[in-house]
C-alpha cells in the first residue's frame, strides 16, 4: 500500500469507530482563566529565574470539547479551544491567542447522589500560538509557534435529561518555552474554571 493512502485511511477508520460508539459526547465550553507566566534569563551559560520578570492576567477560552468512551467510565477526551491571554509585568503588557488541542484520559464515577457524577481528567495540549501582541506592537514573530503543555482536572457532572452540565477546575502546565529567544525564556501556567454543556 502507498504512504500517501495510509493517513487518509487511518483518518476513515477512526471516523468510523466514532460514528458507531457507544458513548461518544460533543460538549461546548466557556472557561475563564488566570494566566502567569516565569521568566528567566540566560546568565552564563544557564537559564536564572527573575521575579521581575514575572507576568500574569486573566483569560478567557471557549470552543468544543469531544469524548469518546471506550471502557464503562473511561474516555478519550479531546477537543479544540481558542484561548485569549493576557500577561502583564513590570517591562511588558502581552497578549497572546493560543488554539489548544488536548488528548486526555478521562475517568468518571458512578452516580454519588442523584444524577451527580465526580470525574477527572490528565493528559496533554498541543498548543499553537496564533497572534501574539505586546500592547499595541504585534510580536507574533517573536513567540514560538508550537508549544505543549501538561493538563490535570477534575470536576462533577449534573444529568438534566437532555444533555450533561460539566463544572470543573483545570491546570495547564506548560512545557516548552513561549518566547523565541537564546536569552530569555517565558514558561506558561493557567488556571481555567471550566463550564462545558454535553449534548446527550
Amino acid at each position: 500500500m502507498k504512504k500517501k493512502w495510509i493517513l487518509p485511511l487511518v483518518l476513515m477508520l477512526f471516523a468510523y469507530s466514532l460514528a458507531n460508539a457507544q458513548d461518544f459526547r460533543i460538549g461546548l465550553s466557556l472557561a475563564p482563566s488566570i494566566n502567569f507566566n516565569k521568566g528567566f534569563v540566560k546568565v552564563n551559560g544557564n537559564f536564572v529565574q527573575v521575579d521581575s520578570l514575572k507576568s500574569g492576567g486573566l483569560g478567557f477560552k471557549g470552543g468544543l470539547w469531544a469524548d469518546y468512551g471506550f471502557a464503562k467510565n473511561y474516555y478519550l477526551h479531546s477537543g479544540i479551544m481558542i484561548h485569549s491571554r493576557n500577561f502583564k509585568s513590570d517591562f511588558s503588557n502581552m497578549k497572546i491567542t493560543t488554539v489548544e488541542v488536548p488528548l486526555a484520559l478521562k475517568m468518571r464515577s458512578n452516580e454519588v447522589a442523584d444524577n451527580i457524577r465526580i470525574l477527572g481528567f490528565f493528559g496533554a495540549t498541543l498548543d499553537i500560538n496564533v497572534t501574539a501582541k505586546s500592547g499595541s506592537v504585534v510580536i507574533t514573530n517573536q513567540v514560538n509557534k508550537i508549544g505543549s503543555s501538561l493538563i490535570f482536572g477534575a470536576g462533577a457532572e449534573y444529568n438534566v435529561g437532555f444533555g450533561n452540565i460539566n463544572l470543573g477546575l483545570s491546570y495547564h502546565l506548560g512545557m516548552t518555552d513561549v518566547m523565541n529567544s537564546s536569552a530569555l525564556r517565558q514558561m506558561p501556567r493557567h488556571l481555567s474554571v471550566d463550564f462545558t454543556f454535553y449534548f446527550n
